[in-house]
């Protein structure tokens, strides 16, 4: 094995451990939510992230693939290094500003300011995690220096939620110690680059801020769009049909997503090499569609297994759910692979943005018509239909462009 390939798996070793709690904490926090909250409050806790996803995804404006790119590229020249994370951190600073203050304008809906508390803690939890600067640490490659740290923050956070929710009225509970997590994890990590003299901040010019939101817009349409069919389906559920169904939904889709976090870890762990050597991006390809293929094939006939174990009281209905959802799993790692893995890297960021503008535009449409009258199920059917043609728009950009590259080379 290459030495560029072993980097690869060390780096989503780190992503892993530094993500693990990402695995960990879902997959204890998840049944014991649903448990002691009730699927009612469960459902109202997963309305409300719903809408901090909209947000979150908005602070952080696509870094994880932009803002990595870029650290990657200059991480050998301290001075350009200096001013590139000046710049990114200022411009993430006042996007953050600025979506808290539109966030804030939500407490003019009554229905939101009755639970301004549950609110309040999403916007702290999502506050701190659009903080958190890991772009730095994975495009300096430098994944160890946060990973024992932020391992031990979710430690802490699964261990205070077990100690302090314990009944429908904590519910508000839950963002708050998951904000606390990430505000320490960022406290850690300001240290740390302070004490490894990683890289310096200096004033950056209004024109190089200006410039990283231009370089980030790609990436941040191709992140955000997304969520505009698979979020917003948890929040038409929750205008068409209430928390109980929401709370239904959620407990569902949530096995998937700990399944699917494993595909952004692996591209992830893989953008600081392909950004410099995008040679290796056949042998990622070929692991992400495997590891997808096997992960669908364990979903869906595990299930049977783990599902009972998580959910005893609903198992019937979040097993069926939970099976047909599965479906999307190879779909999502085949995606991620050709997309912000590939064509994100060789120039061909608007080829996939407009893909992913159209898919999700048309998901999102398309949920305001078969929700209403199909509930959980017809969610399930728009997110997988949507994620099917994504993933095959997305393969067939790849494979002209690669195509294309091939011709000009001979």
């Amino acid at each position: 094995m290459s030495f560029e390939k072993k980097n690869i798996i060390k780096n989503f070793t780190y992503l892993v451990i530094t993500k693990g709690g990402d695995f960990i904490v879902p997959i204890v926090l998840l049944p014991y939510l649903v448990n002691v909250l009730g699927l009612t409050q469960f459902g109202l806790l997963s309305f409300a992230l719903a809408i901090g996803v909209y947000f979150s995804s908005m602070m952080q404006y696509g870094y994880n693939i932009s803002a990595v790119r870029t650290i990657a590229r200059v991480r050998d020249d301290p001075s350009q290094l200096t001013i590139s994370f000046s710049e990114l951190l200022i411009s993430s600073i006042l996007i953050c500003v600025l979506f808290s203050v539109c966030y804030l304008f939500m407490f003019f809906i009554d229905a939101i300011y009755n639970e301004y508390l549950l609110y309040l803690s999403v916007l702290f939890f999502v506050l701190m995690q659009s903080l958190f600067p890991a772009w730095l640490f994975q495009g300096l490659e430098k994944m160890h220096f946060i990973a024992v740290s932020n391992s031990l923050c979710k430690f802490l956070y699964l261990c205070s939620v077990l100690y302090w929710v314990n009944n429908p009225d904590d519910t508000y509970l839950v963002p708050f110690l998951q904000g606390l997590s990430w505000l320490i994890a960022l406290v850690i990590s300001v240290v740390i680059i302070y004490k490894n003299k990683l890289v310096r901040v200096v004033m950056p010019s209004f024109k190089g801020v200006i410039e990283t939101y231009k370089q980030g817009w790609p990436a941040f349409v191709t992140q955000f769009s997304p969520t505009l069919y698979s979020n917003s389906m948890t929040f038409i559920l929750g205008v068409f049909h209430g928390n109980t169904v929401v709370g239904l939904y959620s407990a569902a889709v949530r096995v998937i997503e700990i399944i699917n976090a494993i595909a952004f870890l692996l591209v992830n762990a893989a953008l600081p090499l392909l950004s410099r050597n995008i040679e290796l991006h056949k042998w990622l390809k070929n692991m992400m569609v495997i590891t997808g293929i096997i992960l669908c094939f364990f979903v869906m006939f595990g299930s049977a297994w783990f599902v009972p174990v998580l959910f005893p009281d609903e198992r019937g209905k979040v097993l069926e759910l939970v099976q047909l959802a599965s479906l999307m799993i190879p779909f999502v790692f085949i995606r991620l692979a050709c997309g912000p893995a590939y064509l994100m890297l060789v120039g061909a960021e608007k080829i996939y943005q407009r893909i992913v503008l159209f898919t999700s535009l048309s998901g999102f449409i398309a949920a305001w018509l078969v929700i209403p009258q199909w509930q959980i199920k017809g969610a399930i059917y728009v997110m997988l239909a949507t994620t099917v043609i994504m993933t095959l728009m997305t393969y067939l950009a790849f494979k002209n462009f690669e195509n294309r590259k091939k011709v000009e080379k001979t």
